[in-house]
């Protein structure tokens, strides 16, 4: 069963706005949707990749408002319905949660050196691949057409890079998705370790959208 998968990071949100962590469903779960801005960066996003995907179309998102309220827009563009998968979750950030966005930073320091870490009981980038990897066999073997998969920043990274063969310790420079953007990827990665691109732009022509 041929199946083209697309990632879409959720558009910008009311935790994007408020520069803070928010990665559970008991504080995001009903909270921190999308922001006006949001909205409209979806809808475009959309709009522009309705040409490039092959129908019939699934949308699976994470259970956070932010992402739903994503898949939503998408749905509704697309004549279709969504389906939540807890797989697709925001990367657990442990400790950090609810605190400054800018701790962000200092977690990813940690991820170039150790994927495995889970230092402030933040989720290891290894255990993220994991549950999308389960996720992904299924779509592989039960669907046909396309699968929009609505989701996070780092959980978007981790899929992007494993899915070029790019060591997971590198996630943030290769699969790092601003608010909104969307990027089909090829499941399953390459056998072979590839180069590593240093921005997502350098990532071959075909694994993006024309605009």
């Amino acid at each position: 069963m041929t199946c083209q998968l697309v990632v879409l990071r959720h558009g910008h949100s009311l935790a994007n706005q408020s520069e803070l962590i928010a990665s559970s469903v008991e504080n995001a779960g009903d909270a921190f949707g999308l922001t006006t801005e949001g909205r409209a960066q979806v809808r475009s996003s959309v709009a522009q990749a309705r040409a490039h995907v092959t129908e019939p179309i699934s949308i699976l998102s994470s259970p956070l408002l932010r992402a739903r309220e994503t898949a939503e827009i998408a749905a509704d563009l697309f004549g279709t319905t969504l389906r939540v998968d807890d797989r697709l979750i925001e990367r657990d950030f442990g400790d950090l949660e609810m605190g400054p966005d800018d701790r962000y930073e200092s977690v990813w320091a940690i991820d170039r050196k150790d994927p495995t870490h889970r230092t402030w009981r933040v989720e290891s980038v290894v255990e993220v691949l994991a549950r999308l990897q389960q996720l992904l066999e299924e779509i592989r073997c039960t669907t046909s057409g396309t699968a929009l998969l609505v989701t996070h920043g780092d959980v978007a990274s981790v899929l992007i890079c494993a899915s070029v063969g790019v060591p997971l310790s590198r996630h943030r420079e290769v699969g790092g998705l601003t608010t909104a953007e969307i990027l089909p990827v090829d499941w399953p990665p390459p056998l072979v370790e590839l180069p590593c691109p240093t921005r997502l732009s350098d990532l071959p022509p075909t694994q993006a959208f024309d605009a």
